[in-house]
């Protein structure tokens, strides 16, 4: 079943905890989402929002479960889901995906045959599942859409750690990994 946006209405942190173990679809490519990480709107200086007004825009003029999609490095995609919860707002980038169907596409678009590799980093998972800047302020909930996340009855144990690839806020336990997974990009501690 896909996740309406009520899904979406919550705390960014606890949103980024509980993605993990859903799936993520996009057309006929899909996988476990194993790995997660949480932006929060106000006092995060490693968020959009901290000091890109075009962000808090966003946030103002979208729905929640809205696409946040941005160029990282002027190389890869890589794809957030707007969160808007009575505790705050935020975002919630996907990291990583452990990949169920669609896969020997996902391998071309990728060039490579390592299914544990292919999808294990935002920008992986974006040139995979061909996620673009075409695709930014799409809402995951709507039935028209072509790419949203399902509810699955995956059992996953849920770790936390520090986010990756940042140099402020770093210290926060604000990335959610499936323990052991060997589908994230860095296993914890790492």
């Amino acid at each position: 079943m896909r996740l309406s946006s009520k899904f979406f209405e919550n705390d960014p942190v606890d949103c980024a905890k509980n993605l993990v173990g859903k799936r993520l679809v996009h057309g006929r490519c899909s996988g476990i989402i194993v790995e997660t990480e949480a932006y929060t709107a106000k006092n995060d200086e490693a968020a959009h929002t901290f000091n890109r007004p075009s962000a808090r825009t966003f946030i103002t003029n979208h729905e929640a479960g809205s696409a946040y999609i941005y160029l990282n490095y002027g190389m890869y995609w890589l794809a957030n889901v707007l969160i808007k919860g009575n505790q705050g707002h935020g975002f919630v980038l996907i990291r990583a995906i452990r990949p169920e169907k669609g896969i020997t596409t996902m391998q071309k678009r990728r060039a490579t045959k390592d299914v544990k590799n292919l999808c294990s980093g935002p920008g992986k998972l974006t040139i995979a599942l061909n996620i673009n800047g075409e695709h930014h302020g799409q809402s995951f909930t709507k039935k028209s859409s072509k790419f949203w996340f399902e509810d699955t009855n995956e059992k996953i144990r849920v770790i936390s750690d520090r986010r990756i690839g940042i140099s402020r806020s770093k210290d926060l336990l604000w990335r959610f990994l499936e323990d052991d997974s060997d589908f994230v990009s860095k296993k914890k501690g790492r």
